[in-house]
């Protein structure tokens, strides 16, 4: 068989393409993991302190003998744990893949897939808040 010098160079600049591509592509991954664990933070630290407060104010409705609001500051207070819980575990497997991947020597495949993380739309920092309103008396 025959070798093509063209052929050869064309191989090696197209590798090279690609590599540089896919090295691109991991940064980009990289960059989105490091915003989705950047988000998580903020909301954890936020839900945290709304959670305080809801269960504060449910203790004072408790006090004060206003069961409605007591229950409802409840509701809000175990809604917001549940939101807790999903979102550290987001930040865990925002961390898990910031870590993992290059300790396996995986990191530029993994982290150009992770690139397809700014696609997926990010939840809201802040839930939106659902406020009933009153129905017929």
């Amino acid at each position: 068989m025959r070798r093509v010098p063209g052929r050869d160079r064309l191989r090696d600049v197209s590798g090279e393409l690609l590599s540089l591509v896919l090295l691109l592509l991991a940064v980009l991954g990289l960059l989105a993991l490091a915003g989705r664990l950047g988000r998580a933070m903020v909301r954890l630290a936020l839900n945290a302190a709304e959670a305080t407060a809801a269960t504060g104010l449910a203790e004072v409705s408790e006090r004060r003998g206003d069961i409605t609001g007591m229950m409802e500051k409840r509701t809000a207070a175990q809604a917001l744990r549940r939101d807790r819980r999903v979102t550290v575990f987001i930040a865990a497997a925002c961390v898990l893949l910031i870590v993992v991947p290059p300790l396996a020597g995986l990191a530029r495949e993994v982290y150009a897939a992770c690139a397809l993380l700014w696609l997926v739309p990010a939840r809201p920092i802040r839930p939106p808040l659902h406020l009933r309103t009153p129905g017929p008396p």
